[in-house]
């Protein structure tokens, strides 16, 4: 394995007419979480296959556990709270095709002099991405 501890390529300053980050912090309105456990009691499941386990999609049981716990024991609030202390923020961006696309993203510096900036991205369902960047230290 390669160490590459002094790699140091150029940074450059970012032009004028790119739009600065937006802090950004969650707040689900009190009537938007009412709602869902509206939503989540009233729910209705299907009749499940015997002894398919994961074969036809979560099996009633994890998916009854799911809602219980979101309807009746889940602390948005307290979660609200953790996720807020991370830095988040938000910008827009030109899409080529799309015009601007507000993006959220955690923007959190590392505490390693020179180290690597990471950039993890979630796609949908069971993709996921990680990419690495070997740009500024930003």
């Amino acid at each position: 394995m390669h160490k590459h501890h002094n790699l140091r390529l150029p940074t450059h300053n970012l032009p004028d007419n790119i739009p600065s980050e937006t802090p950004f912090q969650i707040s689900v309105p009190d009537d938007a979480l009412a709602l869902l456990r509206r939503k989540l009691s009233d729910a209705r499941f299907p009749d499940e296959i015997d002894d398919v386990g994961w074969d036809y999609g979560v099996p009633l049981s994890d998916l009854k556990r799911l809602v219980n716990k979101w309807k009746d024991s889940y602390d948005w609030r307290a979660h609200e709270r953790e996720l807020n202390k991370l830095p988040m923020f938000t910008r827009d961006i030109e899409v080529e095709g799309f015009g601007a696309l507000n993006i959220h993203y955690v923007h959190q510096r590392s505490e390693v002099q020179g180290a690597i900036p990471l950039l993890f991205v979630h796609g949908c369902t069971s993709t996921s991405s990680f990419l690495l960047s070997r740009g500024a230290d930003t």
